[in-house]
Protein backbone atom coordinates (compact mmCIF):
# COMPACT_ATOMS: atom_id res chain seq x y z
CA UNK A 1 0.00 0.00 0.00
CA UNK A 2 1.70 3.22 -1.19
CA UNK A 3 1.70 6.03 1.60
CA UNK A 4 -1.18 8.35 -0.31
CA UNK A 5 -3.46 5.50 -0.39
CA UNK A 6 -2.94 5.29 3.29
CA UNK A 7 -3.62 9.08 3.57
CA UNK A 8 -6.94 8.97 1.81
CA UNK A 9 -8.04 5.92 3.78
CA UNK A 10 -7.61 7.73 6.80
CA UNK A 11 -9.06 11.22 5.54
CA UNK A 12 -11.88 8.92 4.91
CA UNK A 13 -12.03 7.01 8.01
CA UNK A 14 -11.95 10.51 9.75
CA UNK A 15 -14.68 11.97 7.37
CA UNK A 16 -17.49 9.58 7.19
CA UNK A 17 -16.50 8.63 10.95
CA UNK A 18 -15.85 4.72 10.21
CA UNK A 19 -19.24 4.28 9.08
CA UNK A 20 -18.49 1.87 5.62
CA UNK A 21 -20.70 1.98 3.18
CA UNK A 22 -20.54 1.58 -0.65
CA UNK A 23 -20.05 5.75 -0.91
CA UNK A 24 -17.42 5.11 1.15
CA UNK A 25 -15.71 2.90 -1.85
CA UNK A 26 -17.05 5.38 -4.44
CA UNK A 27 -15.32 8.22 -3.21
CA UNK A 28 -11.97 6.04 -2.56
CA UNK A 29 -11.77 5.13 -6.06
CA UNK A 30 -12.51 8.68 -7.04
CA UNK A 31 -9.57 10.14 -5.12
CA UNK A 32 -7.08 6.96 -5.62
CA UNK A 33 -7.46 8.17 -9.60
CA UNK A 34 -6.46 11.79 -8.88
CA UNK A 35 -2.89 13.00 -9.40
CA UNK A 36 -1.39 13.68 -5.79
CA UNK A 37 -2.31 17.50 -5.32
CA UNK A 38 0.96 18.00 -3.71
CA UNK A 39 2.78 17.26 -6.55
CA UNK A 40 0.54 19.36 -8.83
CA UNK A 41 1.24 22.51 -6.09
CA UNK A 42 5.00 22.04 -6.14
CA UNK A 43 4.63 22.27 -10.21
CA UNK A 44 2.28 25.52 -10.27
CA UNK A 45 4.80 27.05 -8.15
CA UNK A 46 8.14 26.34 -10.20
CA UNK A 47 6.06 28.02 -13.19
CA UNK A 48 5.04 30.86 -10.91
CA UNK A 49 8.91 31.40 -9.54
CA UNK A 50 9.87 31.07 -13.33
CA UNK A 51 7.79 33.90 -14.98
CA UNK A 52 8.12 35.75 -11.71
CA UNK A 53 12.29 35.41 -11.36
CA UNK A 54 12.77 36.25 -15.03
CA UNK A 55 11.00 39.74 -14.11
CA UNK A 56 13.14 40.81 -11.49
CA UNK A 57 16.39 39.62 -13.08
CA UNK A 58 15.84 41.51 -16.66
CA UNK A 59 15.39 44.47 -14.82
CA UNK A 60 18.77 43.85 -13.43
CA UNK A 61 20.35 43.75 -16.79
CA UNK A 62 18.57 46.69 -18.82
CA UNK A 63 22.23 48.68 -18.29
CA UNK A 64 23.95 45.72 -20.14
CA UNK A 65 21.44 45.23 -22.94
CA UNK A 66 21.47 49.05 -23.77
CA UNK A 67 25.45 48.76 -24.24
CA UNK A 68 25.31 45.50 -26.39
CA UNK A 69 22.61 47.22 -28.64
CA UNK A 70 23.87 50.30 -28.45
CA UNK A 71 20.26 52.18 -27.78
CA UNK A 72 18.72 54.63 -25.41
CA UNK A 73 17.62 54.18 -22.05
CA UNK A 74 13.86 55.15 -23.83
CA UNK A 75 14.06 52.11 -26.30
CA UNK A 76 15.60 49.71 -23.74
CA UNK A 77 12.80 50.16 -21.13
CA UNK A 78 10.40 48.48 -23.62
CA UNK A 79 12.31 44.98 -22.71
CA UNK A 80 10.52 45.35 -19.24
CA UNK A 81 7.50 47.73 -20.38
CA UNK A 82 6.12 45.83 -23.29
CA UNK A 83 6.26 42.08 -21.28
CA UNK A 84 4.40 44.07 -18.28
CA UNK A 85 1.68 45.48 -20.50
CA UNK A 86 0.72 42.32 -22.55
CA UNK A 87 0.45 40.68 -19.14
CA UNK A 88 -1.87 43.16 -17.94
CA UNK A 89 -3.53 42.62 -21.40
CA UNK A 90 -4.32 39.25 -22.20
CA UNK A 91 -4.79 37.41 -18.99
CA UNK A 92 -8.32 37.91 -19.20
CA UNK A 93 -8.51 36.68 -22.32
CA UNK A 94 -6.50 33.54 -21.42
CA UNK A 95 -8.60 32.96 -18.54
CA UNK A 96 -11.79 32.59 -20.90
CA UNK A 97 -10.06 30.56 -23.09
CA UNK A 98 -8.97 28.02 -20.27
CA UNK A 99 -12.33 27.70 -18.97
CA UNK A 100 -13.85 26.82 -22.26
CA UNK A 101 -10.86 24.58 -23.74
CA UNK A 102 -9.12 23.45 -20.33
CA UNK A 103 -6.22 24.54 -17.80
CA UNK A 104 -3.79 21.64 -18.18
CA UNK A 105 -3.90 22.49 -22.43
CA UNK A 106 -3.97 25.85 -21.70
CA UNK A 107 -0.63 25.85 -19.10
CA UNK A 108 1.45 23.27 -20.95
CA UNK A 109 1.36 25.10 -24.31
CA UNK A 110 2.49 28.54 -21.98
CA UNK A 111 5.15 26.20 -20.45
CA UNK A 112 6.51 25.24 -23.71
CA UNK A 113 5.83 28.59 -25.37
CA UNK A 114 7.82 30.48 -22.42
CA UNK A 115 11.06 28.37 -22.71
CA UNK A 116 11.45 28.80 -26.68
CA UNK A 117 10.77 32.51 -26.26
CA UNK A 118 13.09 32.59 -23.78
CA UNK A 119 16.12 30.49 -26.02
CA UNK A 120 14.31 33.32 -28.54
CA UNK A 121 14.89 36.04 -26.23
CA UNK A 122 18.84 35.05 -25.30
CA UNK A 123 20.29 34.55 -29.05
CA UNK A 124 18.86 37.64 -30.27
CA UNK A 125 20.55 39.79 -32.57
CA UNK A 126 19.09 43.16 -32.07
CA UNK A 127 17.11 45.13 -29.67
CA UNK A 128 14.05 44.74 -31.79
CA UNK A 129 13.93 41.42 -31.67
CA UNK A 130 14.44 41.31 -27.82
CA UNK A 131 11.45 43.17 -27.81
CA UNK A 132 9.51 41.24 -30.21
CA UNK A 133 10.31 37.78 -28.33
CA UNK A 134 9.89 39.33 -24.95
CA UNK A 135 6.51 39.98 -26.25
CA UNK A 136 6.05 36.44 -27.12
CA UNK A 137 7.58 35.59 -23.77
CA UNK A 138 4.91 37.32 -21.84
CA UNK A 139 1.88 35.91 -23.99
CA UNK A 140 3.06 32.42 -22.33
CA UNK A 141 3.70 33.51 -19.18
CA UNK A 142 0.43 35.17 -18.93
CA UNK A 143 -1.07 31.62 -20.02
CA UNK A 144 0.70 30.00 -17.32
CA UNK A 145 -0.17 32.78 -14.74
CA UNK A 146 -4.36 33.33 -15.80
CA UNK A 147 -4.48 28.99 -15.09
CA UNK A 148 -1.96 28.61 -12.21
CA UNK A 149 -4.30 29.35 -9.35
CA UNK A 150 -7.41 27.86 -10.77
CA UNK A 151 -5.20 24.48 -10.96
CA UNK A 152 -4.40 24.67 -7.80
CA UNK A 153 -7.63 25.55 -6.41
CA UNK A 154 -9.17 22.54 -8.53
CA UNK A 155 -6.79 20.22 -7.06
CA UNK A 156 -6.43 20.76 -3.50
CA UNK A 157 -9.70 20.04 -0.71
CA UNK A 158 -10.84 24.06 -0.28
CA UNK A 159 -10.15 23.50 3.43
CA UNK A 160 -6.59 23.84 2.44
CA UNK A 161 -6.87 25.79 -0.38
CA UNK A 162 -4.87 28.67 1.61
CA UNK A 163 -1.85 26.45 2.59
CA UNK A 164 -1.45 25.82 -1.22
CA UNK A 165 -2.33 28.84 -2.85
CA UNK A 166 0.43 30.16 -0.06
CA UNK A 167 3.09 28.45 -1.82
CA UNK A 168 2.97 30.85 -5.12
CA UNK A 169 3.30 33.54 -2.91
CA UNK A 170 6.16 32.36 -1.54
CA UNK A 171 7.61 31.16 -5.16
CA UNK A 172 6.97 34.79 -6.29
CA UNK A 173 8.48 35.91 -2.78
CA UNK A 174 11.88 33.58 -3.11
CA UNK A 175 12.05 34.70 -7.04
CA UNK A 176 11.93 38.42 -5.45
CA UNK A 177 14.84 37.59 -3.43
CA UNK A 178 17.35 35.71 -5.99
CA UNK A 179 16.29 37.53 -9.17
CA UNK A 180 18.22 40.40 -8.56
CA UNK A 181 21.10 38.60 -7.04
CA UNK A 182 21.49 35.94 -9.48
CA UNK A 183 20.41 37.97 -12.56
CA UNK A 184 23.70 40.43 -11.41
CA UNK A 185 25.87 37.24 -10.88
CA UNK A 186 24.71 35.40 -14.06
CA UNK A 187 24.98 38.93 -16.36
CA UNK A 188 28.21 39.24 -15.15
CA UNK A 189 29.68 35.78 -15.61
CA UNK A 190 27.84 35.18 -18.94
CA UNK A 191 26.63 37.71 -20.22
CA UNK A 192 22.94 39.85 -20.24
CA UNK A 193 21.46 37.19 -22.41
CA UNK A 194 21.91 34.16 -19.80
CA UNK A 195 19.16 35.98 -17.71
CA UNK A 196 17.20 34.41 -20.36
CA UNK A 197 18.89 31.10 -21.24
CA UNK A 198 18.69 29.90 -17.61
CA UNK A 199 14.75 29.89 -18.32
CA UNK A 200 15.59 27.05 -20.78
CA UNK A 201 16.69 24.18 -18.43
CA UNK A 202 14.14 24.89 -16.02
CA UNK A 203 10.87 25.00 -18.50
CA UNK A 204 11.89 21.39 -19.35
CA UNK A 205 11.44 20.50 -16.48
CA UNK A 206 8.84 22.25 -15.53
CA UNK A 207 6.89 21.27 -19.13
CA UNK A 208 7.44 17.32 -18.07
CA UNK A 209 6.03 18.21 -14.72
CA UNK A 210 2.97 20.03 -16.27
CA UNK A 211 2.36 17.20 -18.32
CA UNK A 212 2.83 14.69 -16.06
CA UNK A 213 1.51 15.98 -12.61
CA UNK A 214 -1.62 18.08 -13.39
CA UNK A 215 -4.64 16.87 -13.75
CA UNK A 216 -6.30 16.02 -17.55
CA UNK A 217 -9.03 18.42 -18.63
CA UNK A 218 -12.43 17.34 -18.15
CA UNK A 219 -15.60 18.48 -20.56
CA UNK A 220 -16.48 22.05 -20.58
CA UNK A 221 -19.56 23.24 -20.70
CA UNK A 222 -20.70 24.17 -24.74
CA UNK A 223 -19.59 27.78 -25.06
CA UNK A 224 -18.44 30.37 -27.47
CA UNK A 225 -15.07 32.55 -27.42
CA UNK A 226 -15.74 36.44 -27.19
CA UNK A 227 -13.43 38.05 -29.27
CA UNK A 228 -14.85 41.58 -29.70
CA UNK A 229 -14.93 41.23 -25.74
CA UNK A 230 -11.01 40.18 -25.67
CA UNK A 231 -9.94 42.78 -28.15
CA UNK A 232 -11.80 46.11 -26.21
CA UNK A 233 -10.08 44.68 -22.93
CA UNK A 234 -6.90 44.32 -24.30
CA UNK A 235 -7.39 48.14 -26.29
CA UNK A 236 -8.35 49.39 -23.37
CA UNK A 237 -5.83 48.40 -21.13
CA UNK A 238 -2.75 49.31 -23.14
CA UNK A 239 -4.45 52.47 -23.91
CA UNK A 240 -4.96 53.30 -20.21
CA UNK A 241 -1.42 51.72 -18.77
CA UNK A 242 0.99 52.99 -21.51
CA UNK A 243 0.19 57.01 -20.69
CA UNK A 244 0.56 56.25 -17.45
CA UNK A 245 4.16 54.73 -17.91
CA UNK A 246 5.12 57.65 -20.06
CA UNK A 247 4.08 59.88 -17.00
CA UNK A 248 6.57 58.30 -14.91
CA UNK A 249 9.41 59.38 -16.94
CA UNK A 250 8.44 62.91 -17.92
CA UNK A 251 6.14 63.50 -14.76
CA UNK A 252 3.65 65.46 -16.99
CA UNK A 253 0.25 65.12 -19.17
CA UNK A 254 0.69 66.18 -22.06
CA UNK A 255 -1.58 66.27 -24.85
CA UNK A 256 -0.76 62.65 -26.30
CA UNK A 257 -1.02 61.17 -22.63
CA UNK A 258 -4.57 62.58 -22.02
CA UNK A 259 -5.86 61.62 -25.42
CA UNK A 260 -4.62 58.04 -25.04
CA UNK A 261 -5.87 57.77 -21.35
CA UNK A 262 -9.79 58.85 -22.40
CA UNK A 263 -9.56 56.59 -25.04
CA UNK A 264 -8.38 54.00 -23.14
CA UNK A 265 -11.24 55.10 -20.43
CA UNK A 266 -14.17 55.14 -22.97
CA UNK A 267 -12.79 51.70 -24.26
CA UNK A 268 -13.13 50.58 -21.25
CA UNK A 269 -16.37 51.66 -20.60
CA UNK A 270 -17.60 50.13 -23.75
CA UNK A 271 -16.17 47.07 -22.92
CA UNK A 272 -18.21 47.16 -20.01
CA UNK A 273 -21.37 47.56 -21.50
CA UNK A 274 -20.60 45.32 -24.54
CA UNK A 275 -19.93 42.34 -21.60
CA UNK A 276 -23.15 43.15 -19.71
CA UNK A 277 -25.31 42.01 -22.76
CA UNK A 278 -23.44 39.75 -24.49
CA UNK A 279 -24.30 36.07 -24.49
CA UNK A 280 -20.50 34.55 -24.20
CA UNK A 281 -18.47 37.42 -22.03
CA UNK A 282 -15.30 36.67 -21.82
CA UNK A 283 -15.40 38.40 -18.30
CA UNK A 284 -19.34 37.64 -16.24
CA UNK A 285 -20.21 41.11 -15.10
CA UNK A 286 -22.65 39.23 -12.69
CA UNK A 287 -19.24 38.24 -10.51
CA UNK A 288 -19.12 42.01 -9.39
CA UNK A 289 -22.43 41.89 -7.84
CA UNK A 290 -20.14 39.59 -5.37
CA UNK A 291 -18.84 41.81 -3.12
CA UNK A 292 -16.26 39.21 -1.81
CA UNK A 293 -15.04 38.86 -5.49
CA UNK A 294 -15.46 42.74 -6.45
CA UNK A 295 -13.65 43.82 -2.81
CA UNK A 296 -11.14 41.71 -3.00
CA UNK A 297 -9.94 42.12 -6.52
CA UNK A 298 -9.87 45.75 -5.89
CA UNK A 299 -7.84 45.18 -2.89
CA UNK A 300 -5.02 43.47 -4.67
CA UNK A 301 -5.05 46.33 -6.93
CA UNK A 302 -4.89 48.03 -4.21
CA UNK A 303 -1.97 46.36 -2.40
CA UNK A 304 0.46 45.50 -5.28
CA UNK A 305 0.37 49.42 -5.95
CA UNK A 306 1.63 49.98 -2.14
CA UNK A 307 3.88 47.30 -2.90
CA UNK A 308 5.61 48.42 -6.21
CA UNK A 309 5.66 51.87 -4.70
CA UNK A 310 8.38 50.41 -2.04
CA UNK A 311 9.80 47.95 -4.55
CA UNK A 312 10.80 50.83 -6.74
CA UNK A 313 11.89 53.18 -4.11
CA UNK A 314 13.71 50.90 -1.78
CA UNK A 315 17.06 50.32 -4.27
CA UNK A 316 17.08 53.88 -4.99
CA UNK A 317 17.39 55.35 -1.71
CA UNK A 318 19.84 52.31 -0.29
CA UNK A 319 22.09 52.87 -3.35
CA UNK A 320 21.95 56.58 -4.44
CA UNK A 321 21.39 57.94 -1.15
CA UNK A 322 22.89 55.81 1.55
CA UNK A 323 25.35 54.68 -1.34
CA UNK A 324 25.39 51.06 -0.58
CA UNK A 325 26.54 48.79 -3.64
CA UNK A 326 24.11 46.64 -5.32
CA UNK A 327 24.82 43.63 -3.79
CA UNK A 328 24.77 45.20 -0.16
CA UNK A 329 21.35 46.83 -0.86
CA UNK A 330 19.93 43.49 -2.17
CA UNK A 331 20.66 42.41 1.39
CA UNK A 332 19.52 45.22 3.05
CA UNK A 333 16.09 44.36 1.39
CA UNK A 334 15.94 40.08 2.14
CA UNK A 335 14.39 41.05 5.50
CA UNK A 336 11.26 42.40 3.05
CA UNK A 337 10.97 38.57 0.90
CA UNK A 338 11.76 36.63 3.85
CA UNK A 339 9.17 37.64 6.30
CA UNK A 340 6.83 36.99 3.18
CA UNK A 341 7.68 33.49 3.02
CA UNK A 342 7.65 32.49 6.46
CA UNK A 343 3.77 34.33 6.94
CA UNK A 344 2.33 33.89 3.63
CA UNK A 345 1.68 29.71 4.23
CA UNK A 346 0.71 30.45 7.74
CA UNK A 347 -1.37 32.78 7.02
CA UNK A 348 -2.84 31.02 4.62
CA UNK A 349 -3.36 27.93 7.01
CA UNK A 350 -5.20 30.35 9.82
CA UNK A 351 -7.46 31.76 6.90
CA UNK A 352 -8.85 28.12 5.43
CA UNK A 353 -10.20 27.87 9.38
CA UNK A 354 -11.23 31.48 10.54
CA UNK A 355 -11.93 33.29 7.04
CA UNK A 356 -9.97 35.81 5.54
CA UNK A 357 -11.14 39.46 6.71
CA UNK A 358 -8.49 39.65 9.74
CA UNK A 359 -5.97 38.35 8.37
CA UNK A 360 -6.16 40.65 5.51
CA UNK A 361 -7.15 43.77 7.35
CA UNK A 362 -4.01 43.10 9.96
CA UNK A 363 -1.62 42.55 6.87
CA UNK A 364 -3.00 45.90 5.35
CA UNK A 365 -2.73 47.90 8.72
CA UNK A 366 0.96 46.64 9.30
CA UNK A 367 2.05 47.40 5.94
CA UNK A 368 0.56 50.99 6.12
CA UNK A 369 2.02 51.68 9.46
CA UNK A 370 5.57 50.36 8.23
CA UNK A 371 5.57 52.42 4.95
CA UNK A 372 4.58 55.70 7.17
CA UNK A 373 8.16 55.12 9.05
CA UNK A 374 9.55 54.22 5.78
CA UNK A 375 8.83 57.89 4.93
CA UNK A 376 10.73 59.58 7.53
CA UNK A 377 13.90 57.56 6.23
CA UNK A 378 17.01 59.97 6.17
CA UNK A 379 20.79 59.73 5.03
CA UNK A 380 21.29 58.50 8.62
CA UNK A 381 18.19 56.08 10.17
CA UNK A 382 20.45 52.89 11.78
CA UNK A 383 20.78 50.15 10.09
CA UNK A 384 19.13 48.23 12.49
CA UNK A 385 15.70 50.42 12.20
CA UNK A 386 16.07 49.81 8.20
CA UNK A 387 16.22 45.63 8.78
CA UNK A 388 13.08 46.27 10.89
CA UNK A 389 10.89 48.22 8.99
CA UNK A 390 11.63 45.96 5.84
CA UNK A 391 10.39 42.98 7.62
CA UNK A 392 7.13 44.52 9.03
CA UNK A 393 6.82 45.10 5.67
CA UNK A 394 7.36 41.36 4.31
CA UNK A 395 5.08 40.49 7.44
CA UNK A 396 1.89 42.69 6.15
CA UNK A 397 2.11 41.50 2.63
CA UNK A 398 2.38 37.58 3.57
CA UNK A 399 -0.68 38.03 5.78
CA UNK A 400 -2.39 40.27 3.41
CA UNK A 401 -1.69 38.20 -0.56
CA UNK A 402 -2.36 34.45 0.21
CA UNK A 403 -5.58 34.92 1.86
CA UNK A 404 -6.60 37.54 -0.33
CA UNK A 405 -6.17 34.67 -3.07
CA UNK A 406 -8.02 32.50 -1.86
CA UNK A 407 -10.95 34.44 -1.28
CA UNK A 408 -10.97 35.31 -5.20
CA UNK A 409 -10.51 31.90 -6.13
CA UNK A 410 -13.31 30.52 -3.40
CA UNK A 411 -15.81 33.07 -4.61
CA UNK A 412 -16.78 31.86 -8.07
CA UNK A 413 -18.18 28.62 -9.33
CA UNK A 414 -15.52 25.70 -10.30
CA UNK A 415 -15.99 26.03 -14.12
CA UNK A 416 -15.34 29.89 -14.07
CA UNK A 417 -12.09 29.80 -11.71
CA UNK A 418 -9.88 29.94 -14.86
CA UNK A 419 -11.44 33.64 -15.62
CA UNK A 420 -11.14 34.34 -11.62
CA UNK A 421 -7.62 33.48 -11.53
CA UNK A 422 -7.16 35.94 -14.71
CA UNK A 423 -9.41 38.42 -13.44
CA UNK A 424 -6.69 38.58 -9.95
CA UNK A 425 -4.09 38.47 -12.09
CA UNK A 426 -4.49 41.80 -14.35
CA UNK A 427 -5.70 43.46 -11.13
CA UNK A 428 -1.79 42.84 -9.92
CA UNK A 429 -0.36 43.65 -12.57
CA UNK A 430 -1.98 46.81 -13.11
CA UNK A 431 -1.29 47.74 -9.70
CA UNK A 432 2.82 46.88 -10.26
CA UNK A 433 2.17 49.28 -13.22
CA UNK A 434 0.52 51.99 -11.29
CA UNK A 435 2.85 51.79 -8.29
CA UNK A 436 5.96 52.26 -10.64
CA UNK A 437 4.47 55.05 -12.48
CA UNK A 438 3.27 56.23 -9.26
CA UNK A 439 6.31 56.38 -7.39
CA UNK A 440 8.53 57.32 -10.53
CA UNK A 441 6.20 60.33 -11.37
CA UNK A 442 6.45 61.64 -7.83
CA UNK A 443 10.85 61.30 -8.28
CA UNK A 444 10.88 62.57 -11.69
CA UNK A 445 9.04 65.70 -10.66
CA UNK A 446 10.64 66.81 -7.66
CA UNK A 447 14.61 65.85 -8.94
CA UNK A 448 13.90 68.94 -11.10
CA UNK A 449 15.70 72.25 -10.53
CA UNK A 450 14.64 75.21 -11.23
CA UNK A 451 13.49 75.80 -14.74
CA UNK A 452 13.28 72.39 -14.90
CA UNK A 453 17.09 71.14 -15.15
CA UNK A 454 17.19 67.49 -13.51
CA UNK A 455 19.40 67.63 -10.34
CA UNK A 456 23.04 66.39 -10.68
CA UNK A 457 23.10 62.43 -9.13
CA UNK A 458 24.49 61.78 -5.86
CA UNK A 459 25.02 66.10 -5.48
CA UNK A 460 23.72 67.03 -1.96
CA UNK A 461 20.52 68.43 -3.30
CA UNK A 462 19.67 65.57 -5.52
CA UNK A 463 19.47 63.18 -2.16
CA UNK A 464 17.64 66.02 -0.22
CA UNK A 465 15.15 66.12 -3.13
CA UNK A 466 14.69 62.41 -3.46
CA UNK A 467 14.16 62.00 -0.03
CA UNK A 468 11.18 64.63 -0.06
CA UNK A 469 9.81 62.37 -3.13
CA UNK A 470 10.34 58.70 -1.05
CA UNK A 471 8.19 60.84 1.93
CA UNK A 472 5.30 61.73 -0.59
CA UNK A 473 5.17 58.42 -2.18
CA UNK A 474 5.16 56.44 1.54
CA UNK A 475 2.28 58.46 2.24
CA UNK A 476 0.72 57.51 -0.88
CA UNK A 477 1.60 53.94 -0.18
CA UNK A 478 -0.11 53.84 3.23
CA UNK A 479 -2.90 55.48 1.55
CA UNK A 480 -3.12 52.43 -0.75
CA UNK A 481 -2.63 50.00 2.17
CA UNK A 482 -5.17 51.65 4.45
CA UNK A 483 -7.50 50.90 0.75
CA UNK A 484 -7.11 47.86 0.94
CA UNK A 485 -7.43 47.38 4.45
CA UNK A 486 -11.07 49.06 4.41
CA UNK A 487 -12.07 46.89 1.40
CA UNK A 488 -10.44 43.41 3.07
CA UNK A 489 -13.14 44.19 5.86
CA UNK A 490 -15.88 45.89 3.54
CA UNK A 491 -16.11 42.25 1.13
CA UNK A 492 -17.86 40.86 4.52
CA UNK A 493 -17.52 36.92 5.77
CA UNK A 494 -17.01 34.14 3.43
CA UNK A 495 -19.23 31.23 3.63
CA UNK A 496 -17.08 28.26 4.45
CA UNK A 497 -19.35 25.65 4.88
CA UNK A 498 -20.68 26.64 1.25
CA UNK A 499 -17.05 25.86 -0.51
CA UNK A 500 -16.96 23.13 1.61
CA UNK A 501 -19.97 21.59 0.19
CA UNK A 502 -18.88 23.04 -3.42
CA UNK A 503 -15.94 20.81 -2.94
CA UNK A 504 -17.85 17.66 -1.95
CA UNK A 505 -15.78 17.60 1.80
CA UNK A 506 -18.52 17.67 3.89
CA UNK A 507 -22.79 16.90 3.22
Amino acid sequence: MSFYSFYIDTLLFCEYNMSIDSHYYERRMQMTKQINPRATVLTIALGTFMSSFDINAANIALPMIQSKFNTSIAVVEWVVVAYLLTLCATQLTFGRTADLYGFKKLYVTGSIGFTLSSLLCGISASISMLIVFRVTQALCASMMIATGSAIITNSVPASNRGKALSLSAISVAVATCVGPSLGGLLASAFGWNSIFLINVPIGIVETVLSLRYIQKDSGKPSSKFDPLGSLLIMAALILILLPLDMVSSTSRFDLLTLSLLAAGVVLLGVFVLYETHCDHPILNMQFFRNRVFTASNLAATFFYTAEFILVFLAPFYLQKVRMLTPTAAGIMMLPLSLAMIVCAPVSGAISDKIGSRSMCGLGMLILAVSTLFMSGYTQSTPTVLLILIFALCGIGAGLFQTPNNSTVMGSVPAENRGIAAATLGTMRNIGMVLGEAISAAIIASSLNGAGGTPLAEGTPQWQSAFLTAMQAACITAAGCALGAMVLSFAKGKENKTNELKEAGEIQ
